[in-house]
């Protein structure tokens, strides 16, 4: 484990706590819970176990078939870096147009003793979205790190992702009144109909070039 590889980690993983998703439920839950301390608490342990759980899902399938085929990692990144220059080419086109954006809301059966599960589901929700995560995985596989370290990583890594929405919960909880207004204006302002943003769209098109660049320059 190389002090580079340890930073290269902790940035996929900083990466990956900007979790959206997750964020807006907490907030979410703090809005509209009936006891949004267990509540939320109890979200957040099955959204970080259950990403724990997958992340070594990951390692060790993605180990097994490293020992059975030759150059696996590489075509894996190969393909992590593709499918990211896709997805964010295809995010750039759609912020040309006008979009529709439903908001959030909790579910009427989410509470104290459902919210557990609801984080389970929330996080395989969004594991379409945890290319940082399996980057990751990848990088301690290609760096050949033993698996007991590898595991204390991903749980560091999982600590990481977990963070931001953990500190919102208890920033929220903490100072309600003072935040409400402020967090309800953060939800109301993801609702309706959102017209296009070039700039955003320049934003995704420079990420799936860079991407394109790191798939031939470094990967390839």
């Amino acid at each position: 484990m190389t002090g580079g590889l340890l930073w290269g980690l902790t940035g996929l993983a900083l990466l990956d706590s900007v979790n959206a998703a997750t964020i807006w439920i907490v907030i979410v839950i703090l809005l509209g819970a009936k006891r949004p301390a267990p509540t939320g608490w109890a979200f957040m342990l099955g959204a970080a176990v259950s990403f724990l759980a997958f992340a070594l899902m990951f390692y060790f399938g993605l180990s097994f078939a490293d020992s059975m085929l030759d150059d696996f990692t590489l075509w894996l990144r190969r393909l992590l870096f593709a499918g990211l220059a896709v997805a964010l080419t295809v995010m750039g086109v759609r912020r040309l147009r006008p979009r529709e954006r439903k908001g959030f809301a909790l579910p009427p059966w989410v509470n104290a003793w459902s919210a557990l599960p609801f984080g389970v589901l929330a996080t395989i929700g969004d594991l379409p979205n945890a290319f940082p995560m399996v980057l990751a995985v990848e990088r301690l596989i290609a760096a050949d790190v033993s698996a007991p370290l590898a595991v204390l990583v991903l749980v560091g890594y999982t600590f990481v992702y977990a963070l931001p929405s953990a500190l919102i919960l208890a920033a929220g909880l903490a100072f309600n009144e003072e935040l409400r207004d402020q967090l309800e204006s953060m939800l109301s302002g993801h609702t309706g109909t959102v017209g296009p943003s070039p700039k955003t769209a320049a934003a995704c098109f420079a990420g799936a070039a860079a991407s394109l660049a790191v798939l031939v320059l470094w990967v390839g």
